[in-house]
């Protein structure tokens, strides 16, 4: 519990020192983004702390500065908007803090109760996740280390993992604590931003908290069928879930798998800085009188200077972010102007703004770039054929709310007889119908969506009433893209499309998940949307349905979790190496009190997914090779990554010092393991070799050489 309340302030003091700004960010109507001003703290200090670092000063140094200056500066702002501030602190300031921190609360104790039934930083990709994390907490210098490639920058999307880690570095929590109150945090963050859009948007805290549901709680259809299948809650596959469109030639996770799962990859830590930028472009007084005016002078633009901050932070932790987050900017930021003409000066204007946001992306974060290499890929073209059935069961629930809304609304203004309107329906269905046999029905089905959405958005001269909407329009865009397009990797033609569907279909369920709630407020109010009550009936008697079915993903995963708890819930990631591999967490605990900076280490090197480069992941000390699979897909397939696979080999099976004396100086090793693994896959006389080395540690199996 203490390390929950040490944790807990440590944000709460962020979001303090950063509120002041935050308050000067965002309107009254968006309650002066009090939901988000944790993230824009953790994010200022971080990004401040990260420059200083690549100005020379040491990381240590400059993450206090960077919190220093950053306190400073909302210092001084709370100080000339202080009768401000105190206004709204006697009037609705109260309140707000309430509602606000109880959905920040309960969201992450939430969050870390989940992670305490199953806390264990091992598996799948949790290793790659552990070692960004542990050597981003030891690092002095930028650009960071690779832990798994000594020697070598990170060319991977590293500043997400930076942020989190920088929270370690001020909580001072152990490691295998903190990496699974990041998980939590996130999480906990999620759920809250959401909420504070939901209240945006509808000012109802009902639907706040079903917008947050949605977002980060709710599972999609699958857990439902599961239900039935096992009849009960204990026998749920809870990895299922997320492999049911094209079986396992793509990916479709979902925020609640994302958060339980626990890996801590870019399109995870993203969550609480997409929503950022959401919340930012649905305050309704933005880009209001952008939308109105126009621009005229560059003061105009200084609205969408955040806007564009946040944005390429968002793309600085996953680089896939940009396409959406580019076309949801733009599709705000114009909602305040007429359809037609369509290409009017000042949405040509607003789109050229969106274009050189883009380009900021690069500009902001540049010191990164200039160190990182992207692999080769591209943009390929090719029809899928995704089963409509799967599409639905992925995407039902949060389809419902927005198509039953558009079907009620875009009805009535079609001008045309009922005679016609029930013809146009038949023809829908039977289009459907054709495409479901074709095998490209999801096609058809979001291409109606999205034409519903836009007529649905531009009925109205109400730019606030656009803004979800929209929403629904941009998720139809990125579902539909998934069909049309895909990014080239190196996964093979099989997979060819699994991370194009992974991370739009991530995306979209945000965006539709902030849209539902909406959508659900208006077909229960009579006066904002007039229509027949059998249809309201329908619509609200099968959301309810869709929704309630959707809670059956949680409950079973939650609930199996906890009939398979062999011991107390508890949030030390590293229980399971003590357990079960004593000796090696003997010496994994030797280092983290130790040893310090970041000296290199000589482990074996193997397979991904595995046990291999346990001891670079759970103390961040950089090793000569980790996961060769990983090295070679961050590197472009680099020959140099099977050269030190090759190396490692070498170094444990020569028979003598003197042969590997070059290698073992070239890559700088200071320490050599000889555990468990190494002693089950390299020769013993070659082993036998380094006990001319100093001891630095041994217990039972493990020995840890000093050079």
């Amino acid at each position: 519990m203490g390390q929950l309340v040490v944790w807990w302030l440590v944000l709460e003091g962020l979001g303090l020192i950063a509120l002041p700004l935050t308050s000067r960010l965002f309107s009254a109507r968006a309650d002066h983004g009090y939901g988000f001003a944790k993230i824009i703290g953790l994010l200022l200090v971080s990004y401040v702390a990260w420059m200083l670092g690549f100005a020379g000063v040491p990381y240590s140094a400059s993450l206090w500065v960077a919190l220093a200056g950053v306190a400073a500066l909302n210092a001084a702002l709370a100080w000339q908007g202080r009768q401000a501030l105190s206004s709204w602190w006697r009037g609705p300031g109260r309140r707000t803090i309430v509602i606000h921190e109880a959905l920040w609360i309960f969201g992450f104790l939430f969050f870390a109760w989940q992670r305490s039934l199953w806390p264990q930083i091992v598996d799948q990709e949790k290793y790659m996740d552990f070692a960004f994390f542990n050597t981003l907490q030891r690092t002095d210098v930028m650009p960071p280390q690779d832990p798994w490639m000594a020697g070598r920058p990170f060319n991977y999307y590293y500043f997400g993992y930076l942020m989190v880690a920088n929270l370690a570095r001020l909580a001072g929590l152990p490691s295998s604590v903190s990496y699974n109150l990041c998980v939590a945090t996130i999480g906990g963050l999620s759920f809250a931003e959401l909420g504070a859009i939901g209240l945006t948007l509808t000012r109802r805290l009902p639907f706040a908290l079903l917008t947050g549901a949605m977002g980060i709680v709710f599972g999609n259809l699958d857990g439902f069928l599961q239900l039935i299948e096992t009849r009960g809650l204990t026998g749920f596959n809870y990895f299922r879930s997320t492999r049911i469109v094209g079986g396992d030639s793509t990916i479709n996770e979902f925020p609640f798998f994302t958060a339980i799962h626990g890996d801590l990859h870019p399109h995870y830590l993203v969550f609480p800085v997409q929503l950022l930028l959401f919340g930012l472009l649905l305050d309704p007084e933005r880009f209001r009188a952008l939308g109105e005016r126009g621009i005229k002078a560059f003061r105009d633009l200084w609205p969408v200077v955040p806007v564009a901050f946040v944005l390429a932070t968002m793309v600085a932790i996953s680089i896939w972010e940009l396409p959406v987050g580019a076309m949801t900017a733009f599709l705000l930021m114009q909602r305040y102007l007429p359809l037609r003409p369509l290409f009017s000066w000042r949405r040509m204007q607003l789109l050229l703004v969106v274009g050189v946001m883009a380009a900021f992306c690069y500009i902001f974060y540049l010191p990164f770039y200039l160190h990182f290499v992207a692999p080769p890929g591209g943009v390929g073209v090719k029809f899928a054929t995704t089963s409509l059935t799967e599409f639905l069961i992925v995407f039902g629930a949060l389809l419902a709310p927005p198509a039953w809304f558009l079907a009620a609304d875009v009805g009535p203004k079609l001008s045309v007889g009922p005679e016609i309107r029930q013809l146009l329906v038949a023809g829908l269905a039977l289009l459907i119908a054709i495409a479901y046999l074709a095998g490209n029905a999801v096609f058809v089905v979001m291409v109606a969506l999205a034409a519903a959405a836009l007529v649905s958005a531009y009925a109205t001269e109400d730019g606030d009433r656009r803004a979800p909407i929209l929403l629904v329009l941009a998720a139809s865009i990125a579902l539909l893209a998934c069909e049309l397009v895909y990014l080239k990797d190196p996964y093979g033609e099989k997979l060819y499309r699994m991370n194009t569907v992974f991370k739009l279909y991530l995306q979209s369920w945000m965006l539709l998940s902030i849209a539902g709630p909406w959508c659900l407020k208006q077909l229960f109010d009579r006066k904002a949307l007039p229509v027949p009550e059998p249809m309201r009936r329908a619509a609200l008697i099968t959301v309810g349905g869709v929704l309630l079915a959707s809670c059956a993903y949680p409950l079973g995963v939650t609930t199996t979790r906890l009939v398979h708890l062999s011991g107390p819930a508890a949030l030390n990631g590293n229980e399971y190496l003590r357990r079960e591999h004593a000796d090696d967490f003997a010496a994994i605990t030797w280092i983290r009190e130790h040893v310090r900076g970041l000296p290199v280490i000589l482990e074996a090197s193997g397979n991904p997914y595995s046990y291999y480069a346990r001891f670079s992941s759970n103390t961040g000390l950089p090793t000569v090779l980790g996961w060769s699979n990983h090295e070679g897909l961050w590197r472009g397939h680099d020959q140099t990554v099977s050269t030190r696979q090759q190396e490692v080999t070498q170094m444990y099976n020569a028979p003598t010092l003197d042969e590997i004396a070059p290698l073992l100086d070239r890559h700088h090793v200071q320490y050599v393991v000889v555990g468990e693994v190494e002693r089950k896959d390299y020769q013993a006389r070659g082993l036998e070799k380094f006990a001319q080395l100093q001891v630095a540690f041994s217990h039972g199996g493990t020995t840890i050489y000093q050079r």
